[in-house]
């Protein structure tokens, strides 16, 4: 089964670029406050007709005007007509947005992308709080 999703409009900048936005700017450290609400209602409904993204990551999330758009559906899994989402197929992924059964090859399902998105909103958090993102990374070293 084939599916895709056409957007429209085009964004103004990724996530991860909007993060150096919002991090001098009190307006759009605001706006930044909003997403995390909208990215998970785009997480549950994407869940509740059964796609799995499976590529959650600042650079996949879109924002225009105040606006936020989760895309890159390219590997994205159609779970419909299997009896549940869990798989063990190998998928693409970022590292550092990969559950741990993503990254230790086991079984995954929904829960591993809401595993990325909860690391996704750990940025946006330290964006929040007014640290840069080299400084999150710094951390878990």
């Amino acid at each position: 089964k084939f599916f895709a999703l056409i957007m429209s409009p085009v964004g103004d900048c990724n996530l991860l670029e909007y993060y150096s936005l919002a991090l001098n700017d009190p307006d759009k450290s605001s706006l930044l406050r909003s997403f995390f609400g909208c990215l998970a209602n785009a997480l549950q409904y994407i869940h509740s007709i059964k796609i799995r993204h499976r590529d959650i990551k600042p650079h996949n999330i879109l924002v225009r005007g105040d606006r936020v758009f989760l895309t890159d559906f390219g590997i994205a899994l159609d779970w419909e007509e299997l009896s549940r989402s869990t798989t063990t197929a190998d998928s693409g992924k970022t590292w550092v947005y990969a559950a741990p059964e993503v990254a230790k090859y086991e079984k995954r399902n929904t829960a591993a992308d809401v595993w990325s998105l909860g690391c996704v909103f750990l940025e946006m958090a330290t964006v929040l709080k007014g640290q840069a993102l080299p400084t999150l990374r710094k951390f878990f070293e």
